[in-house]
């Protein structure tokens, strides 16, 4: 869901801003860095803080999106690294920067505009139409409430305003252009051998011995986070409310109050012959051709025919002027003014409207159309249990902060006095919470000095509409490493990847060394059972792959009449790849469409190349502290 919103609003900026912020600025510093930083929070970005929650949260977040991008080939010990999670603190620091530089600059984004992002969302709409029921309730499904979710949003729309705000001074020349051209259109001549490291890969060959010095070098990686058992006790009003019988008296009373909601507006049948001003006539031009038009419509000639011949809106043009059933609003103030004011097959006098002048005829009438009580049942239904429950959670939440307080050491009381079920959860981590445990508001309280340390209950905690959580943690299990058992066939099947990737480099790098001693490419393979592709290769040739294109094109030109090998790793073996020569781009032959392409790339690039420049100023003068133990 979140990710259709990110694709709409995608562009230069947001190009700029995710290119960007994938490369951790760890330069700048590190070593500065200060440790002493409040409990409960990871890093201090300036007058901003990270908290360990918000961290683990959006890294568990970032792990998923891996892990469904990569498949099979998704490596958790390496992701969660320590390293790993540096760099991505890095990104949420970077972001952190921007977000403050934007506010001290006055960018900000507007409620409408928001609410125009949102209301576009395919998620949240039903029939293309944005629903606000859905809305509440697909932000409820991931764990979200309103305001979070329109915080986020709202901060990364903000985020994309920078690179607009630095870019005024980047700009492409048309010798930049040339060259970029000649080096992205360039041709390399090249053979190649793909060797598979898949044969060389023997779990059984990792020997007990080695699982275990690897264990022992590397326990950092197996560690099991903290957990955390927790009481808990949640007011969920709606669901009290669900099985609540209305009177039918109730009912009617309510849909009598708001009848007006439930009648269709009048809706009328019109055509137009739109006349507008511009590059062939002039305003005065186009409000005389429309009065000389309307005489004509007196004279006998066909509206039809007249509005195909003049009007000026295509679309309704070719049907003889017909708008269709329209209702009020949909046009214009003044062109509604003049069209509900005729009777039918009555035609105004030219209307001037923001889009022109109109010519407008009305064709038929639909008279305001409403729901029967009967009908609007279900929705009256609805809005009176929402009611009922809004009312009942204002009462309970009242009488369960005052619970809270009277004594947070328990909630046994509360769960007696308020009839609600006591539940427990756990054990669990912040990367194992389920449901409305794994809540950022929910965790954060979960794992804060006051519930975790002095075994305090939380406060009441608002996860949705209408519904709160109070929690208590009963047992803590503090942070400690995984049982070599437990992480034993991990270890084997990383270590018998690794192997096998070496053998396979080895092999790679001994053909290699048989074609320098004397025999040819194709000789070896041919030795070897290897098949050899040999082809002509551009920047476009994605079959290849990211990591052989991009070795092809990062290997240095040989020199006339010679040939350069080198072995370029794919992840799950390597390729022997045999340079031969290399064609340049011929700028000549590059169209408009290429050359505007290249003018956006070097674009990107240069205002890429002014945020960058920007982050390491804001990072050299912002205090950025960070307690390093805390991402462990």
């Amino acid at each position: 869901m979140l990710q259709a919103i990110r694709d709409r609003v995608t562009g230069v900026v947001a190009f700029i801003i995710l290119g960007l912020l994938a490369v951790p600025f760890l330069f700048f510093g590190v070593d500065s860095y200060i440790r002493d930083v409040p409990q409960d929070t990871i890093a201090e970005v300036g007058d901003q803080t990270i908290s360990i929650t918000e961290f683990q949260t959006e890294f568990a977040r970032y792990r998923q999106q891996l892990r469904a991008q990569q498949g099979e080939n998704y490596n958790d010990l390496e992701v969660n690294r320590p390293e790993r999670r540096r760099e991505f603190l890095e990104q949420m620091i970077d972001q952190r920067l921007l977000s403050g530089y934007a506010q001290e600059q006055g960018l900000a984004i507007s409620p409408a505009a928001l609410l125009e992002v949102i209301r576009g969302v395919p998620a949240f709409q039903i029939n293309g139409q944005f629903d606000p029921q859905i809305y509440r309730q697909r932000l409820q499904a991931t764990g979200r409430t309103v305001q979070q979710f329109e915080r986020e949003l709202t901060r990364d729309l903000l985020l994309q305003e920078v690179p607009a705000a630095v870019s005024s001074s980047a700009f492409v020349t048309e010798d930049a252009i040339d060259d970029w051209l000649r080096v992205q259109q360039q041709e390399r001549d090249v053979a190649l051998v793909a060797i598979d490291s898949a044969p060389y890969r023997d779990p059984e060959a990792v020997t007990d011995e080695a699982i275990g010095d690897y264990y022992e070098a590397n326990t950092d990686r197996f560690m099991r986070p903290e957990q955390i058992t927790v009481e808990y006790v949640e007011l969920d009003t709606a669901e009290q409310v669900a099985d609540v019988e209305i009177d039918e008296e109730t009912l009617r009373d309510r849909y009598e109050a708001v009848k007006a909601r439930f009648i269709t507006p009048e809706e009328r049948n019109a055509s137009h012959i739109l006349i507008t001003a511009g590059e062939e006539r002039t305003a005065d031009e186009a409000e005389a051709l429309a009065e000389s038009l309307r005489e004509r419509i007196d004279n006998g000639e066909a509206f039809g025919e007249l509005a195909a011949e003049f009007s000026d809106d295509p679309v309704s043009a070719e049907d003889g002027g017909d708008l269709g059933w329209l209702e009020p609003g949909i046009i214009d103030p003044a062109f509604d003014d003049a069209l509900f004011a005729l009777d039918i097959g009555e035609i105004s006098a030219p209307v001037e409207s923001d889009f022109g002048w109109h010519i407008i005829r009305l064709d038929d009438i639909r008279e305001p159309r409403g729901q029967s009580f009967e009908e609007a049942r279900a929705e009256v239904l609805e809005e009176v249990r929402a009611e009922r429950a809004e009312e009942l959670y204002f009462e309970l939440s009242e009488r369960l902060v005052d619970l809270v307080y009277a004594d947070p050491t328990g909630l046994a009381a509360i769960s007696e006095d308020l009839g609600l079920e006591l539940q427990t959860a756990g054990p669990y981590s912040r990367f194992s919470a389920e449901g409305v445990l794994a809540d950022p508001a929910v965790l954060e309280a979960a794992f804060s000095d006051l519930v975790l340390v002095d075994r305090q209950a939380s406060e009441p905690i608002e996860v949705g509409e209408n519904r709160a959580i109070v929690l208590r943690v009963t047992d803590y299990q503090p942070e400690q490493p995984r049982p070599l058992e437990a992480v034993e066939n991990e270890i084997r099947d990383q270590l018998a990847r690794e192997a096998a990737q070496e053998r396979a480099r080895e092999y790679g790098e001994s053909l290699i060394a048989r074609v320098r001693a004397g025999q040819t490419l194709s000789e070896v393979a041919e030795a070897e059972s290897l098949e050899v592709d040999e082809r002509s290769v551009t920047r476009r040739d994605f079959d290849l792959g990211g990591a052989v294109l991009e070795g092809v094109f990062r290997m240095a030109e040989p020199a006339e009449g010679e040939t350069r090998y080198e072995l370029v790793d794919r992840g799950q073996g390597w390729t022997v790849v045999a340079l031969r020569g290399v064609t340049p781009g011929d700028p000549a032959e590059a169209d408009e469409a290429q050359r505007n392409g290249a003018r956006q790339q070097l674009q990107f690039a240069a205002v890429g190349r002014e945020v960058q420049g920007l982050l390491a100023w804001l990072r050299a003068n912002t205090e950025i502290n960070v307690a390093d133990e805390r991402l462990e």
